[in-house]
C-alpha cells in the first residue's frame, strides 16, 4: 500500500503497489513536490529518479523514478500529514483520517 497527497489540493489517495502509485503520479509533478508519498505503515517515501525527467524547447518528458525511504526530516509521518489533508480519494478504510488511522494502528475497519 501506498498513499499519495497531491499538495496542490491536499487531497490523498491510496494505491495497491509503488508501480501504481509511479503510473499514476508523473515524474514532473513529483520532482516539483507536488505528490508526497508513504508506505503502508504510514513511514515517508521520496522519489529516486534513475532516469531525470527532461524539459526542451518543444515539450517535457517524465523521467524515471522510484520510491524509497525518504531521509530525515523529508516530510511528517503520515498519522501527523493527515491533519492537513481536506479530501481523501477511496474507499474505506482509506475515505477518512480515522479510517487510514486505524489502518495504520493494524486495526481492520469495516
Amino acid at each position: 500500500m501506498i498513499f499519495a497527497v497531491s499538495t496542490d489540493d491536499r487531497s490523498l489517495m491510496t494505491f495497491a503497489t509503488e508501480a501504481d502509485a509511479v503510473g499514476y503520479c508523473e515524474g514532473l509533478d513529483v520532482e516539483a513536490a507536488i505528490w508526497l508519498f508513504w508506505d503502508n505503515r504510514g513511514e515517508p517515501l521520496e522519489p529516486h529518479f534513475s532516469v531525470p525527467n527532461k524539459r526542451g524547447f518543444f515539450g517535457v518528458v517524465n523521467g524515471v523514478y522510484s520510491l524509497v525511504p525518504a531521509g530525515p526530516d523529508h516530510h511528517a509521518v503520515l498519522d501527523e500529514a493527515l491533519e492537513e489533508v481536506l479530501a481523501f480519494e477511496g474507499s474505506a478504510p482509506f475515505n477518512s483520517a480515522e479510517g487510514i488511522r486505524s489502518y495504520l494502528r493494524g486495526q481492520r475497519v469495516e
